[in-house]
């Protein structure tokens, strides 16, 4: 017996099972409004699938693993021993050759080693049989058909041996029946499939896929290294990864991919751990339902990223895809992506992680909503920025930039075809757009802090916007046509910091029913990116301070020091002390060499002023206002 092997197991398994903690599972939807700091199991909780086998699985994890999956000990004694060559040698029971091809046909363990030129390993053992693989410097090439073929058995436990490296081809053309499709990877499987270990796997997948799974796929640990013309990695029922490194290339297909679509209870991708570096034709990681990601370290690419030219706008090149809900509960996710970075046809939960997207068209979109509890949101580059028809920011730190709308409730512009893959899809509601309001659709923040620099709205919802805490920092468009804000219904606000700064032709306050005090300035010409706005007391003392990052002609201002009735002095210039990276001045600062343009006395909880303080009409101004 190897005791060596069995010890690794042993402490592998026990830091996997001293991880573990109890999760309540939750809808989708309850998912994406939960917030971290309301509930720390709302992270974690397992959208992916339930499990019957409670009491054999690990908890905390999306995916469900059982004990025996994460078992690479075995007794090196009492396995088979198949020796791979140009005459492929069985030592022990279970085992058959035929030619270039070795047939496993009972439960067991087999160590597996050498090398196939053209060969195959196939399994095939009872229904309720097992199989442990092992392995061990394998390097099998099948020029017409998968080098390992699973054809039957309740589970295959594969384990990549310590320090082993192991390599599977197959040839670009399958001899198969008429009308047959299948199989169709290098390492395929009709059954569940596991792979554990702490050796590397290698597969070219000159046919179409890589590594396949018709029932469930599940990686506990490993190197791997798959290049494939379809997908890389496939599992129909789901896919569940718990660690492990992960290179990926392919050059039609997904990176990553589960496909069931019959029923709703598979079709998911768990991540919960491993690191990833993708490369895909398509999506990165599709799911055909749920998709669920924490403790993963993640470098994505679809086509030839934010910058592809040239392609089939009804393909789907994707970073992470849902049929249903996305969740990122936590780790570290760089996207470079043709089309949408983050996309759910159902809800978008992002509750921890630190997330970077540079993209050709939405940053995030979700059908249904997304909704920001915690984490580190960087959008560089994107047609629209985050797009859902309900948009909630409850925490974290969100900094977003678009060629047209930096953040869109409900649609807007999603029907125009410029840089993008075909209109995107909402939720059910009224038609929105013009004057009209559809009250189905809304953005509401209530913490975290939002950037947002567009050229089109900064922030427009087709229906309403509701701000009761939070700071949200817009430098919207700089030429006419758009608006820092746009909405069709309300904006609300008790709470939190706006500053929104834009054109004035264009220009919309909040609405009037808000209890927050909220002014909008008109100047008289534009003011240059990178001037300080300032609002002092008749003390002296600041009452608000921004930096605008984009030239200027109007600035809405609400924070909470804001009041009625209190002159107050406008000024441009100078500098500020305590300047945030995001152009949010301290109230504590000192300003020095500011220019006094003028007094302002706010008279009521919404005013429209000119640089002197004088009242004005807004729609005298432009075509915004409050409403």
């Amino acid at each position: 017996m190897n005791l060596k092997k069995i010890m690794a197991s042993l402490l592998v398994a026990s830091t996997v099972l001293g991880a573990c903690s109890s999760k309540a599972a939750t809808s989708a939807s309850d998912s994406a409004s939960a917030s971290k700091s309301d509930n720390s199991s709302a992270q974690v909780e397992n959208l992916a699938t339930s499990s019957s086998s409670a009491t054999e699985t690990l908890d905390n994890y999306y995916g469900t693993y059982e004990e025996e999956d994460l078992d690479t000990s075995y007794d090196e004694d009492s396995a088979t021993k198949i020796t791979l060559g140009a005459t492929s040698e069985v030592t022990g029971d279970g085992a058959t050759v035929a030619d270039q091809v070795v047939t496993i046909n009972a439960a067991g363990t087999y160590v597996v080693s050498g090398t196939l030129t053209d060969g195959q390993l196939v399994v095939n053992v009872g229904k309720e049989d097992k199989v442990h693989l092992i392995l061990d410097g394998v390097d099998i090439t099948n020029t017409s058909g998968p080098a390992i073929d699973i054809e039957q058995g309740e589970k295959i436990i594969t384990t990549l041996a310590p320090d082993s490296e192991n390599t599977l081809a197959d040839g670009e053309n399958y001899e198969l029946a008429d009308g047959e499709t299948e199989p169709d990877a290098t390492f395929y499987s009709k059954e569940d499939l596991v792979i554990n270990g702490s050796g590397s796997l290698t597969v070219a997948g000159n046919y179409s896929n890589g590594i396949r799974s018709k029932d469930d796929l599940i990686l506990i640990s490993g190197t791997y290294n798959v290049t494939a013309q379809n997908n890389a990695i496939k599992g129909k029922d789901s896919v569940a990864i718990r660690g492990g490194d992960y290179t990926l290339t392919t050059t039609a297909g997904d990176g990553i991919q589960a496909n069931n679509a019959e029923d709703a209870e598979k079709g998911y991708v768990a991540i919960d751990g491993g690191s990833f570096a993708i490369t895909s034709g398509q999506d990165a990681i599709q799911a055909e339902t749920n998709l669920s990601l924490q403790n993963a370290q993640m470098t994505l690419q679809t086509a030839e990223g934010a910058g592809s030219t040239n392609l089939d706008t009804e393909g789907s090149y994707k970073g992470l895809k849902a049929g249903g809900a996305l969740v990122v509960a936590s780790g570290n996710y760089e996207l470079n992506t043709a089309d949408d970075a983050l996309h759910a046809d159902d809800t978008v939960a992002i509750n921890g992680g630190t997330i970077t997207v540079a993209t050709g068209d939405d940053g995030i979109h979700g059908d249904n909503s997304v909704t920001i509890n915690e984490g580190t949101v960087t959008i560089s580059q994107s047609y629209e920025g985050i797009e859902a028809s309900e948009i909630y920011f409850k925490g974290g730190d969100v900094n977003v930039t678009a060629t047209d709308d930096g953040i869109n409730a409900g649609g807007g512009s999603d029907t125009e075809s410029t840089g993008q893959f075909g209109a995107d899809s909402f939720a059910g509601g009224g038609p929105g757009g013009g004057d009209q309001a559809d009250d189905s659709k809304f953005i509401e923040v209530s913490g975290g802090v939002v950037q947002v620099s567009a050229e089109g709205d900064g922030v427009d919802s087709n229906g309403n916007i509701i701000m009761t805490g939070g700071t949200l920092l817009v430098n919207g468009p700089v030429s006419g046509g758009n608006g820092a804000l746009d909405y069709n219904g309300t904006f609300v606000q008790s709470g939190g910091t706006l500053m929104a700064a834009g054109t004035s032709d264009m220009a919309s306050n909040i609405s009037d029913s808000s209890s927050q005090t909220a002014v909008d300035i008109y100047f008289n010409s534009n003011q240059s990116a990178g001037t300080l706005v300032t609002l002092t007391d008749s003390s002296g003392k600041l009452v608000a301070g921004f930096v605008p990052a984009k030239d200027f002609a109007n600035l809405v201002i609400s924070t909470p020091d804001l009041t009625q009735n209190e002159a107050l002095t406008l000024a441009v210039g100078g500098t500020a002390s305590q300047v945030a990276d995001n152009g949010l001045v301290a109230t504590d600062s000192t300003v020095e060499g500011a220019s006094t343009l003028g007094t302002l006395t706010l008279t009521s909880v919404v005013s429209n002023v000119d640089q002197e303080g004088n009242a004005v009409s807004a729609s005298s101004m432009g075509m915004g206002g409050p409403r």
